[in-house]
């Protein structure tokens, strides 16, 4: 896959980084594990529409396929524990996205670094194990289990620049997804759509 490298804006004081589709390639896998969940009710779910989607939490999300498909009787917990089993028992097909970790090795130890995710604390933990480099890089972690509002509510972002300590004004998200890109800018802060570049 062509790449170029990604910039980061000068003069920003802290980095944060969205974590599926930003830093680990695992949007595929999060997509066939929708389906998979959700064959029982003969429902597909098309890519644009899930990509359109990135950042938001997992029970959220089937609950909106569950209405826009008028689907009766849904088992929002089956359905996401199916979901959940399905990339857990995959998780050798993510990799890393090498230029947006090139970012986090450059600047370790230079800037203050976080991570704002909606995905929750147990699948992030499991990516930590899987690839610790990214958790000794980056130990301020904000996930969907940890906040109210989800993407593209601002509160996730606005909750990685308080942990880094770091004003909104001052820091820039690298993100791929459409809520998380408004969430970055309703909190203020300078955004990077990794897509363009990968």
């Amino acid at each position: 896959m062509e790449t170029i490298e990604i910039p980061v804006p000068k003069g920003v004081l802290g980095l944060i980084f969205d974590l599926d589709g930003t830093i680990l390639d695992s949007m595929p896998l999060h997509h066939d594990g929708y389906n998979h969940a959700l064959a029982p009710y003969n429902v597909s779910y098309s890519k644009e529409v899930f990509l359109s989607r990135g950042g938001i939490p997992t029970k959220e999300t089937l609950l909106m396929i569950a209405k826009e498909n008028d689907i009766k009787n849904f088992d929002v917990e089956a359905t996401l524990e199916a979901k959940r089993l399905f990339v857990e028992n995959h998780l050798e097909r993510i990799q890393l996205i090498d230029p947006v970790f090139d970012i986090m090795s450059a600047y370790h130890g230079k800037l203050p670094m976080a991570i704002g995710t909606g995905s929750n604390r147990k699948v992030v933990n499991e990516m930590f194990e899987r690839f610790p480099l990214v958790g000794q890089y980056v130990s301020h972690v904000v996930t969907a289990t940890d906040v109210t509002h989800f993407k593209p509510h601002p509160e996730t972002f606005l909750k990685c620049a308080e942990l880094i300590n770091v004003r909104p004004e001052d820091c820039v998200v690298f993100e791929d997804g459409k809520p998380g890109m408004q969430a970055a800018q309703a909190a203020g802060m300078k955004v990077i759509d990794v897509t363009k570049y990968l």
